[in-house]
């Protein structure tokens, strides 16, 4: 326990036995001597009181010896300007050994006149406060304790005091909220600045009925107002508090749920998407088997094209459903494309040096799996003639455009209404950071995917 937090007020704990003792000082404060203890200083700390009315010293030299500066400037101040005193400090006992700790106090006896040689004299108590030490240590030891596990689950807190509209936030909530640990802030503040608009009236209309409600808690799920980047969502518990003149304050905790929104969202996408695939599973097939119809001359090659392209549909679903570790760019859209007459789609070989995150593999086969299924049912792979291209250029650091380009196919018709494929081309790259944007002219439809890859140093550790 450290020195810097030794001295204290002057005020005695209550219900710790004490021992009194006197003490003349020269008018300088140069001299010191004991000359009264109380003799129960044996069971305080294990020394006789005449050892230590004979020579001061006896006492300083039982302190610990990182204490033993500090508390002799203590003394030596408040003699010379004859303050009163209260400190804290451990000695070793000579008798068993072993270190307590001690509150000592000590003040100049008011009225008292001057002893003969011009000393005065010094009323003091000696506590033992050594149990109290320990329990202290043990409430800083079960805080500490308690902020690594906050730390570990990513919680934040916060206390708001409705009475006097103040409210406390921890750091972790500041951050959470993409605030400076010093940013100052206001109730109404957090409310109207720090939570997306679309997220407030759920939380408000949460929390207005915990204010009437037996058990005052509320929970909301909610977006952070932060700068440009990835959206960021926290789950708020809360919890009203009570006394006899109604609510009086909210505490309660925030966590960052980003990771789990996410992931609820892309499988919701990936469900949403299975459905369409199964939907739509008919016609791709006999737009499929129109093709291998026409490019078979004899039933078997027939049986061993169509077989082929249905097993890879097959991996291709995979690709949707497992969402598994880092892939090459190149293999995810071989495996992709396979089903639907690859021959005639051209790939930029430079997309072979392109590894994506797990993730960012299953968004970007369902749009892959859609603008094939799309070309294949109305697109360019829907007549003989029709070719795709698919190309690379930058988009900025760890960014990468991937252009899909339908030509020689029929006349493009825009869609008149947005179906599941229209949000799925909105929706699929943006939990990754990525945005699609797609274009209808009358010679063949287009796409520019920019989504985020693996930086070279990440594609090795993901590979090794």
């Amino acid at each position: 326990m450290g020195i810097s937090n030794l001295a204290r007020s002057s005020a005695a704990p209550r219900g710790l036995a004490g021992v009194a003792y006197q003490m003349a000082a020269a008018p300088d404060g140069s001299g010191r001597r004991l000359v009264y203890v109380d003799e129960r200083c044996r069971d305080l700390i294990g020394i006789e009181a005449r050892a230590l009315t004979e020579t001061l010293g006896t006492l300083l030299a039982l302190t610990i010896p990182e204490h033993r500066d500090y508390v002799d400037g203590l003394v030596s101040q408040a003699l010379r300007t004859g303050s009163p005193l209260a400190f804290e400090c451990a000695i070793r006992r000579p008798d068993v050994g072993d270190e307590r700790w001690l509150r000592i106090t000590t003040a100049p006896r008011p009225g008292h006149e001057a002893l003969a040689d011009g000393w005065t004299l010094w009323d003091g108590l000696i506590i033992d406060i050594t149990e109290l030490k320990r329990a202290e240590g043990e409430l800083e030891a079960q805080r500490h304790r308690l902020d690594l596990a906050v730390e570990a689950a990513g919680l934040g807190f916060f206390d708001y005091d409705i009475r006097q509209d103040r409210s406390t936030w921890s750091d972790r909530t500041r951050a959470l909220y993409g605030m400076a640990p010093d940013a100052e802030h206001t109730f109404q503040g957090w409310f109207e600045d720090a939570i997306h608009p679309e997220d407030r009236a759920a939380l408000s209309a949460a929390y207005e009925a915990a204010l009437t409600s037996v058990s005052g808690r509320f929970s909301a799920e909610q977006r952070a107002v932060l700068p440009p980047g990835p959206v960021r969502w926290l789950l708020v518990h809360g919890q009203v508090l009570r006394d006899e003149h109604g609510a009086r304050s909210v505490v309660g905790t925030v966590q960052d749920i980003t990771e789990r929104r996410a992931s609820e969202e892309r499988t919701r996408l990936v469900t949403r998407e299975l459905a369409h695939r199964a939907k739509n599973g008919l016609s791709l097939m006999l737009a499929i088997i129109g093709q291998t119809a026409r490019g078979a001359t004899t039933v078997p090659e027939f049986e061993a094209k169509i077989t082929s392209r249905i097993l890879a549909m097959s991996r291709s679903q995979d690709l949707v459903t497992e969402g598994g570790g880092p892939l090459d760019l190149l293999d995810l859209l071989q495996v992709c494309l396979e089903p639907f007459d690859a021959a005639r789609v051209s790939i930029d070989p430079s997309l072979g040096e392109v590894r994506l995150a797990g993730t960012m593999s299953m968004a970007l086969s369902l749009l892959l799996h859609e603008m094939a299924t799309n070309a294949t049912k109305y697109g360019a792979l829907s007549v003989p003639s029709g070719r795709v291209a698919i190309t690379r250029r930058s988009a900025g650091p760890g960014l990468v455009t991937l252009g899909w380009h339908e030509f020689g196919g029929p006349k493009v018709v825009p869609p008149a209404r947005e179906g599941f494929g229209s949000k799925l081309f909105r929706a699929a790259l943006r939990l990754q950071g990525g945005l699609v944007e797609t274009r209808f002219p009358e010679d063949g439809f287009s796409a520019q995917l920019v989504f985020p890859v693996l930086t070279a140093s990440e594609a090795g550790e993901s590979r090794s």
